[in-house]
């Protein structure tokens, strides 16, 4: 199988072959950068730098996606928010919000656009899934991803305040969360005209480390079933920290998939949800992926797919950090071993 057919065949339902080694995250790779002699902070505004990174790793290494963007900015920008993509930065370091534009209660009516297609940095992406489309053919899916509300109203407003809001006026925050359900909505619009072929959607602040389970239920819950019921290609739910205690919430979301970090015992969460539903996950990305050996990956890799993960991803972004041996080192244990130990094989 191409892993196009691979991912987008499981994600529909049918029979893979073995399990995929890919992501629905950033994918950026420091080797890319080093290949083009781009510096990180300038391939976020360039469509052709964002496509020739993004395929990288496929092309040489025969990774099995193609992943824009790599930062978690756009949205807020499209809402006025300012962001730091530090480019005096000798290496490079992930852009981040450095002006929010709620600063008090009052600012949560602030309004949403009506059209996005043409803000903040949507047209470089959606060129960027265009030409990453052309470079890889139909050879691997090119994937994009953007943030569920409830993490997007983190971006625009101090986190802390949020919290307390959420807890001192959860209608006001209700209400903030449908309009920026909008506003993701038009967004996954943009991405699918362009031809994406998955879609993640990353609620990251909805972990059950920082909210009670009853919250998640209530307020986070309806709009990303909202947004999953409007995104028309195949798409995955993905929380960060501690999503146990909500599992199954999440897998009522509607989503094709779940995808759960390394903090997440997969082998308890397959044991609570059973055998049929997709799970992606969940390799410790950061203490094994950078800072790890090529044997200890293997291992990882090893492990999330005796204990049922579904698609062999990194628990969030592919640091800039990880080291090529050790990136190899995983694609490798994939296609070695994500048949034979894929425990659900005999399920299919």
């Amino acid at each position: 199988m191409k892993a196009k057919e691979r991912i987008l065949g499981l994600l529909e339902g049918r029979q893979a072959d073995r399990v995929a080694c890919f992501s629905g995250m950033g994918t950026i790779w420091g080797q890319a950068l080093k290949e083009y002699g781009y510096h990180f902070a300038e391939v976020h505004h360039a469509a052709d730098k964002l496509a020739q990174v993004a395929v990288f790793p496929a092309q040489a290494y025969d990774y099995e996606c193609a992943v824009v963007p790599f930062d978690i900015c756009i949205e807020a920008e499209i809402l006025g928010c300012g962001a730091n993509f530090y480019p005096g930065h000798e290496k490079g370091l992930y852009p981040k919000i450095v002006r929010q534009v709620i600063s008090t209660e009052n600012d949560l009516s602030l309004p949403v656009p009506g059209r996005v297609a043409g803000r903040a940095r949507v047209p470089v992406v959606t060129e960027a899934i265009q030409r990453a489309k052309e470079l890889v053919g139909d050879r691997v899916p090119v994937g994009s991803y953007v943030l569920g509300p409830y993490t997007l109203a983190g971006q625009a407003m101090d986190m802390n305040m949020l919290l307390r809001l959420t807890i001192r006026k959860p209608e006001k925050i209700i209400d903030l969360l449908s309009r920026l359900t909008e506003l993701i909505l038009m967004v996954c619009a943009c991405y699918e005209e362009a031809g994406v072929d998955y879609l993640t959607v990353r609620e990251m602040s909805a972990t059950a480390d920082i909210l009670p389970p009853q919250i998640f239920t209530r307020m986070i819950k309806p709009h990303l079933k909202n947004i999953m019921a409007n995104i028309r290609v195949p798409k995955i739910l993905h929380i960060c920290g501690n999503s146990l205690p909500v599992i199954h919430e999440m897998l009522d979301c509607g989503a094709n998939a779940i995808s759960v970090e390394n903090k997440n015992g997969l082998a308890e969460t397959r044991a609570r949800v059973g055998p049929e539903p997709l799970i992606f996950g969940n390799l410790d990305g950061y203490g094994v992926l950078v800072n790890g050996t090529p044997r200890e990956v293997e291992a990882e890799v090893v492990r999330c797919l005796v204990e049922g993960s579904d698609g062999l991803w990194p628990s969030c972004e592919i640091s800039i950090d990880a080291p090529e041996e050790n990136l190899v080192a995983m694609i490798k244990a994939a296609k070695d071993n994500g048949a034979k130990l894929w425990f659900r094989a005999d399920l299919r």
